[in-house]
């Protein structure tokens, strides 16, 4: 069976790429190998003071920009489900005005796993992006700054010293601006789209969408050739549950009502277990067996493994980081 392409057009700072995490991990979860992802960064702002989002109000004066943008990821969480930062938002200032940085940081990021393939665990490049999505929206960690993200490279297993000469290196700059054209040859304005790629054919998916909708792509596409895995997986049970959180080290709510299809509870939040039917109860037997651990996060809260094999979370307080993807 031939492999199906999903390219994702991205940029590691917007909120609605943020929230469509769970659909990439739901579409990890369900079709493994089955599905190759190559993420192409867009460079949403390429300096705030210039940039003008007349819909938003945003741009212009850093402050105002700022706090414009917090309130829009508030809001915009409350959608989506995934966590953002309540307090200490700060994306821009005068000596960060860009979103550039972070674009090339993950770049960076893919040059490194291909070139010390045999030192980093297969996806450290992905691993890598998730963490600086999850800085930037949830820590409100200051990820224009270059040591910022280069001292984020350690959390995956990379040396600093070489990601930092990989980031500051000619290879970056030009898969940045390799990925620029290729974005307007498909007339990509906002983020996230999803081209999806299968025997020649291809598909265009446009702004935030649901993992009902992709997946809906990928059947029309292959013509019903591309299944999900079937060894029982999608079945809603505490062990389930608990290979999900394990095989990533840490779940979102609504990551994990978005793997298995757990409907909202009319009038909830995104943000809560207690927004989806039947997670509360299994999240409380995992507490109780002592599998799992909750914790703040954000606006919301995070479900991650004590007992597992995957990459393990640092927990200080309701300080919170992790390694895997």
């Amino acid at each position: 069976m031939s492999n199906m392409k999903i390219t994702v057009f991205s940029d590691p700072v917007c909120t609605w790429c943020w929230g469509s995490v769970p659909v990439w991990r739901a579409l990890d979860y369900h079709y493994g190998s089955r599905l190759e992802f190559d993420y192409v960064m867009g460079g949403m702002i390429e300096d705030i003071r210039t940039y003008n989002d007349r819909r938003l109000s945003i741009g212009g004066d850093i402050a105002l920009a700022n706090r414009k943008i917090h309130d829009h990821w508030i809001d915009a969480s409350a959608v989506h489900g995934m966590p953002v930062c309540e307090h200490g938002f700060r994306l821009f200032s005068q000596e960060h005005p860009s979103t550039i940085p972070q674009n090339l940081a993950f770049l960076a990021a893919r040059v490194y796993e291909a070139r010390y393939s045999n030192e980093v665990k297969p996806g450290a490049a992905r691993h890598y992006l998730r963490r600086l999505q999850e800085s930037t929206a949830v820590d409100a960690a200051l990820t224009g700054d270059v040591d910022t993200l280069v001292d984020m490279s350690a959390v995956v297993g990379f040396a600093p010293g070489k990601f930092r000469t990989i980031f500051t290196g000619d290879v970056v700059k030009t898969l940045y601006d390799e990925g620029r054209l290729f974005a307007r040859s498909y007339e990509v304005n906002s983020f996230p789209c999803y081209l999806v790629s299968y025997r020649g054919e291809e598909m265009m998916l446009r702004g935030y969408s649901t993992f009902d909708v992709v997946r809906n792509c990928i059947e029309q596409l292959s013509f019903g050739n591309m299944k999900p895995i079937d060894d029982g997986r999608d079945r809603f049970t505490a062990e389930n549950v608990l290979r999900f959180i394990d095989g990533y080290g840490s779940a979102y709510p609504v990551e994990i009502a978005t793997a298995f299809g757990l409907a909202r509870h009319n009038g909830h939040t995104a943000l809560n277990f207690e927004s989806y039917e039947g997670l509360p109860d299994i999240i409380e037997e995992l507490v109780a067996a002592g599998e799992v651990a909750v914790a703040p996060r954000g606006n919301g809260f995070i479900c991650y493994c004590l007992n597992g094999h995957s990459p393990k979370p640092h927990v200080h307080g309701h300080e919170y980081a992790v390694t895997g993807e």
